[in-house]
């Protein structure tokens, strides 16, 4: 039966009413609730800033990416009668290493680009007017790498070269000095999995070359073995990772933390040098040098509480877990280089990114010079300022501590071994035939055990470490002839258990110190003087000695004519005649 439309409002109105009837009674029998306090808890906000402050990746950059697939790049590098602008040859381009120790100043070439397969090049949507214009440019890239009979490569590639994985910069590494070919890849791999970390896209990359400056090639591409590419960080790197790809990103050079007035000056400062500041830092991103200056005369001013200065400028747990991966890594080169500082535009604080880690993972047990202990542990940091100051809080070591045995959850030997296997199909394959082969610094039948090393190699950083926290801290050395005397000067060691530390001042005529013309044992102070030594070259060097028998020398070292290193001792020249 259909009602009337009074009866529907009538019968609404009433269940309404008993509703609200209904919610009232249920208020009232309510048990009173404390009133919450509206006032801030410091604790709860410190944690919720660190949250908020704290580096998160967009994991999803790297779905769909499997850098193990073998890739294959083919150049063609015209002549000076296709491309005027090519007045050199690829050979000269290899040679340029030479003049241009500043690469970024060195020449490049103009170069078609094309991707493909084993089979030959196809044009992938690369190419966007034939086969006869160049849509790209290749340098050398690499500081040491340069040195290499084989080189590494940096492409850029034009508008009209298309994008390479959504990237117009690839970086072709070589890796001469790594026989395993494979730890960057390695190293790459694990900080995808790893919170509070940046990590980059990597590509196993075979190259082809067809080199039309040389006269007697046949005009054919010519295999020029595997690489490594590196996705480049920068702004589109930032971005494709869900980061501010406008603030400020930096490539530590020969940086330590220090103010280096003399360099890193402001933009609008008249001296301001560009080529002079980036031998300090690299600029990757955002030429406004306001926040980093204002952060580094922070770093540098002991007059601020450390803790406060730290907290303003740094995230805590990306700073820890890039100190644990490098250290469990066992990235030795990376106290003034191969990292990356970042900004986000309007935010203070800097943000640790690593970078290059084909010296890590067992290279230091390659080295014919070996490398000294304190490299191998803690004190590789403490030559640098904000390491030295951080470091120095017992709370703060235990803490980096911590941080290892959690990430030692991740990197491990299971992890590592499981990895490696996935490469290794591709890498002994291209590795142990030509060109690569005639490179390789160890025979072909030892290349299976040199790879297999990698499995244990984190577990035996670990275990380097937790003994380096016993010993302690290394030093710098300082000889001047003052007033008639020559003084010799060193710092101030630190031990992480507060043990009472001395110094044993020796110096020799050899840099072995086989025999010593001086040995000062037991020193409590800083510094030595005495009756100026004859004209003629010397060594010398201070040991630091806790009260359990640890021992430590100092940062310094002297390299001999035939390259023999010689750790922790510094030359003296004394001229002929006396000096004041």
């Amino acid at each position: 039966m259909k009602r009337p439309p009074y009866l529907k409002t009538a019968i609404g109105l009433s269940v309404l009413f008993i509703v609200l009837l209904f919610l009232q009674s249920m208020l009232e029998n309510q048990p009173e609730v404390p009133a919450v306090s509206t006032k801030a808890n410091p604790k709860e906000d410190e944690a919720a800033a660190q949250l908020n402050d704290r580096l998160v990746e967009d994991k999803r950059v790297y779905e769909g990416h499997n850098g193990i697939n073998l890739e294959h790049i083919y150049i063609t590098i015209f002549d000076q009668s296709t491309v005027p602008e090519n007045d050199i040859t690829f050979y000269e381009l290899n040679e340029s290493y030479k003049q241009y120790s500043n690469l970024d100043s060195g020449p490049k070439l103009d170069i078609l680009f094309q991707t493909g397969t084993e089979k030959g090049a196809s044009d992938n949507g690369f190419i966007s007017f034939g086969t006869e214009k160049p849509n790209a440019t290749i340098e050398l890239r690499g500081r040491s790498s340069r040195l290499e009979a084989q080189k590494s490569y940096k492409i850029r590639l034009q508008d009209n070269g298309g994008l390479w994985y959504g990237q117009d910069v690839i970086n072709l590494n070589k890796h001469a000095d790594d026989r395993t070919r494979v730890r960057n890849m390695l190293a790459f791999d694990y900080f995808r999995r790893i919170p509070d970390l940046i990590s980059l896209r990597t590509n196993f990359v075979q190259l082809h070359v067809k080199d039309l400056t040389d006269p007697s090639s046949k005009g054919t591409f010519e295999n020029y073995g595997l690489y490594t590419h590196v996705e480049q960080l920068n702004e589109e790197a930032l971005a494709a990772r869900g980061l501010n790809p406008d603030g400020h990103l930096y490539k530590a050079e020969n940086f330590e933390f220090y103010r280096y007035p003399d360099q890193l000056k402001h933009q609008d400062d008249p001296d301001y040098d560009k080529k002079q500041f980036e031998q300090i830092l690299k600029v990757n991103g955002n030429e406004n040098h306001d926040e980093l200056l204002q952060m580094l005369d922070d770093i540098n001013d002991f007059s601020k509480p450390f803790d406060k200065v730290f907290d303003e400028y740094f995230q805590e747990d990306n700073y820890l877990t890039w100190l644990a991966v490098n250290i469990l890594l066992g990235n030795y080169d990376t106290m003034s280089t191969n990292y990356y500082l970042y900004s986000p535009l309007n935010s203070e604080k800097w943000y640790f990114i690593p970078w290059d880690f084909d010296k890590a993972l067992g290279r230091d047990a390659e080295r014919t010079d070996g490398l000294p202990e304190w490299q191998q542990g803690i004190q590789r940091y403490w030559g640098t300022v904000l390491h030295r100051r951080y470091l120095r809080d017992p709370e703060n070591a235990a803490a980096l501590t911590a941080k290892i045995e959690e990430l030692s959850e991740t990197i491990n030997k299971q992890e590592t071994k499981a990895l490696i296997d996935s490469y290794y199909p591709v890498v002994k394959e291209l590795t142990l035939q030509e060109p690569d082969l005639a490179y390789l610094s160890i025979e072909a039948s030892e290349f299976d055990s040199a790879y297999r090393k990698l499995e244990d190699v984190t577990n035996r950083y670990k275990e380097q470490y937790l003994a380096s926290l016993e010993v302690p801290m290394p030093i710098f050395l300082h000889y001047e002839r003052k007033n008639g005397r020559d003084v010799f000067t060193w710092e101030t060691s630190h031990d992480l258990q507060n043990d009472q530390l001395t110094y044993e001042l020796q110096i020799s005529k050899t840099p072995g110190f086989e025999s010593m013309i001086t040995q000062i044992k037991n020193q409590p102070n800083f510094t030595y003087d005495l009756d100026p030594l004859p004209a003629g070259r010397y060594y010398w060097r201070v040991l630091v000695r806790d009260g359990k028998g640890h021992e430590q020398i100092p940062f310094d070292y002297y390299r001999d004519n035939a390259g023999k290193v010689y750790w922790g001792v510094q030359q003296i020249i004394v001229p002929g005649g006396s000096s004041s």
